[in-house]
């Protein structure tokens, strides 16, 4: 069996050496160039009569111990719903997964901008019946807590936004989650312990979103912001298990570096209050931010994460980027400076669509004590 950290340190190494590629040979670039426009050709129809929606297929597969085999595709649809350079593309997602020990996910997701962008729908249902690790609740629990359990889980969350002033948008949202048949092992203690939700809840919140965007991309964004607050309160206690609330803030920034290159940073910022079950608490650690931590490995009342990404251009469709993050969890918000967590990486790009520069992206990212992960998706992090 190959020594999994030779080969996370010979692709660190090869993708370095990418990213810093500067030129290539005039009459092999030229060749390239050929056959790279007559692939682009066949997924955007010919120049007269160019394709004005697009249908992309992206496999999944994985090995670990806890799924053995996972095998998966990712379904994807980019369109727009008005045919003015105005209105952003719409995009339909489906993501399903099954693995050698017989767990299941589905995954759908759409995020549509109507006509000029006067109203924006964001929409996802989650089924699991799946496992994962959990290491307790806390921004110091120890290495030695981690402990497998299996859990099923129907959740839904909507938003429906209207932009009310010029890059401003406002609405209302929705969150819906259930989680049962938790099963930890027979051995442990963990669920007669007092943490929110680990025998199983259900909850039903609604909360109000405010958003600012002038990106000019929203697949990848060159210039421009985004801005982002937003709450759920989860009150009735005839629908809810717990009761709690939660508030969120998402701030974005892109800069474009020389001709093509681009520097981008995010802030993240959860606070909850009241009882929050363990599988709603903010986590460190996902392909979107604080890459190289197992999603859950950190867990609380609490969250803030900072990251900043550099994106650069290589030659042709192919690109790479390089990044770095703190973050950390806390019981109390003071408890957010004790224990900060950091990640770095780095990793490629390969432009799947032109027209809107959507990316398919491999990153790997690394952590503390020698955490790290490999992810492969579509579109960038942030």
């Amino acid at each position: 069996m190959p020594n999994v950290s030779i080969t996370y340190k010979r692709a660190f190494i090869f993708t370095f050496f990418l990213l810093f590629l500067s030129s290539v040979d005039a009459q092999e670039k030229s060749k390239l160039e050929l056959l790279i426009d007559k692939a682009y050709s066949i997924i955007e129809g010919p120049t007269a009569k160019p394709r004005k929606n697009y249908f992309f297929v992206v496999p999944i597969w994985s090995v670990s111990p806890e799924t053995g085999i996972k095998l998966g595709a990712s379904f994807g649809y980019v369109f727009k719903t008005a045919d003015d350079s105005t209105t952003r593309p719409s995009s339909v997602r489906l993501n399903s997964s099954y693995t050698q020990l017989r767990q299941f996910s589905i995954r759908p997701h759409v995020d549509i901008f109507f006509k000029q962008n006067t109203y924006n729908l964001k929409a996802q249902y989650v089924y699991n019946d799946f496992n994962e690790y959990y290491w307790g609740v806390g921004n110091t629990s120890p290495g030695s807590a981690k402990e497998l359990y299996n859990f099923n889980q129907h959740r839904f969350n909507a938003r429906l936004v209207k932009q009310v002033f010029k890059n401003w948008y406002f609405g209302p949202q929705l969150m819906y989650e259930k989680i049962y048949k938790i099963d930890f092992s027979a051995l442990s203690n963990t669920q007669q312990s007092n943490i929110p939700g680990i025998n199983g809840y259900e909850v039903f919140g609604a909360g109000l979103a405010l958003a600012f965007d002038n990106r000019n991309n929203v697949f990848f964004p060159t210039s421009g912001a985004y801005l982002e607050i937003s709450n759920h309160l989860f009150l009735n206690p005839t629908i809810n298990s717990y009761r709690y609330k939660t508030l969120l803030m998402d701030l974005r920034k892109y800069v474009t570096v020389g001709k093509r290159d681009v520097f981008a940073a995010q802030f993240l910022g959860s606070y909850n209050s009241g009882l929050v079950p363990f599988r709603q608490m903010p986590t460190i650690g996902n392909d979107m931010i604080m890459r190289g931590y197992y999603n859950g490995r950190y867990r609380d009342n609490h969250y803030f994460a900072l990251q900043a990404e550099y994106r650069k251009f290589i030659w042709g469709p192919v690109g790479a980027a390089v990044f770095v993050g703190l973050g950390n969890v806390g019981t109390n918000v003071s408890d957010l400076t004790k224990q900060i967590k950091h990640n770095y990486g780095i990793g490629l790009r390969g432009l799947m669509i032109r027209k809107e520069h959507l990316n398919a992206r491999i990153d790997i990212g690394f952590g503390d004590k020698n955490t790290r992960g490999v992810y492969f998706t579509i579109a960038e992090a942030f």
